[in-house]
């Protein structure tokens, strides 16, 4: 003979409240700012100090280009009134040209700065990854979020940035 258990709506909420309230069902969520633990370890400045340095130069021909196109192009709105259509034409497309010149030239050395950076910083993503699981476990955290993709953080969120900092530059120190 089977019995059927029914249970309303208010022993539902309070079986709930119990398991809620039980220790053995807390949670505790725990976030880390991934951006700013991967800029503040010591690897992280290494390699952007050894990026600034090696774009230096990069960046200084960058301002000479944008500072001519600038000039150009005030040199040509001074003069494009008393130019003939076929000069103002041919202005017009030469300052177009030296535009998308300047615009290459800023993508290409974006890109190669970002695979730089890619280069030098290699595996670090996967060792922060496994050191952040390891700060979880001895935190206790239920999960370890990225802040970036958290949207509202109430008072009981704990930010363990610093720590997977710290702890990362003891277990990895200058990089290795």
């Amino acid at each position: 003979m089977r019995r059927s258990f029914r249970v309303g709506v208010s022993g539902l909420l309070a079986v709930g409240s119990l398991f809620a309230a039980s220790p053995a069902f807390a949670t505790k969520v725990c976030g880390v700012d991934f951006q700013k633990a991967v800029t503040d370890t010591i690897e992280g400045k290494a390699a952007q100090s050894k990026i600034d340095g090696m774009y230096s130069t990069r960046k200084g021909e960058l301002e000479r280009m944008q500072s001519e196109l600038e000039k150009a192009i005030q040199d040509y709105q001074g003069r494009s009134m008393i130019l003939a259509p076929e000069a103002r034409a041919q202005e017009e497309q030469k300052l177009g040209l030296q535009q998308q010149t300047f615009e290459r030239t800023y993508q290409q050395y974006q890109q190669e700065m970002q695979q730089t950076y890619g280069s030098l910083l290699g595996d670090l993503d996967e060792k922060m990854k496994a050191v952040a699981s390891t700060i979880g476990k001895e935190q206790t955290c239920t999960v370890v979020l990225d802040r970036a993709v958290v949207v509202f953080a109430g008072s009981d969120f704990v930010d363990v940035t610093q720590l997977l900092v710290d702890r990362y530059n003891q277990m990895h120190p200058a990089g290795k």
